[in-house]
């Protein structure tokens, strides 16, 4: 079993959908291989990122996803090997739809938000993420913190509002 990045969108999204995000954003020239099965679609993307020849796996599915909409329920997965700008990749798509973003599918930190929003890019929300770690109590576990620099960043409008 290798690490994988993987990213979790509403069961609307069609590959089709997906891969035009990569032909635009990432690929001009990108492959669409994906077949339609009793389940739904399933398939890869297959794209350049930089020097790197990337395949984007995609297919319907029903996985445990706790503390997300999407735990036990119909969704979309994407699944992208775990090198290179895999968290960057993947990041580019999700936030083009909503969904979240599991940078590292073997360690113990799970599946962080990203709001639909062209803003958005891996690093500043790396940084927001990392300054809330720091306020954060050290006695905490690190997925703790993880989860809750998530939820805070996930709800920050409400936050502002409330404060």
């Amino acid at each position: 079993m290798g690490v994988d990045t993987k990213g979790y969108l509403s069961k609307d999204i069609a590959a089709i959908d997906v891969y035009n995000v990569v032909k635009t954003k990432l690929d001009s020239e990108a492959g669409f291989y994906i077949n339609d099965d009793r389940d739904g679609e399933i398939g890869n993307i297959v794209f350049k990122y930089k020097d790197d020849k990337r395949n984007l796996f995609y297919c319907v599915t029903k996985d445990r996803l706790p503390g997300t909409e999407f735990d036990l329920k119909t969704h979309v997965s994407l699944i992208l090997g775990n090198w290179g700008e895999s968290a960057h990749i993947m990041t580019e798509i999700i936030k083009e739809f909503g969904g979240y973003v599991d940078e590292n599918d073997c360690d113990d930190i799970g599946p962080i938000y990203i709001a639909k929003d062209g803003e958005l890019n891996h690093s500043s929300y790396t940084l927001e993420r990392d300054k809330i770690l720091s306020l954060l109590d050290e006695k905490l576990s690190l997925a703790i913190k993880y989860q809750i620099a998530d939820q805070i960043i996930k709800h920050k409008d409400k936050l502002k509002q409330l404060l």
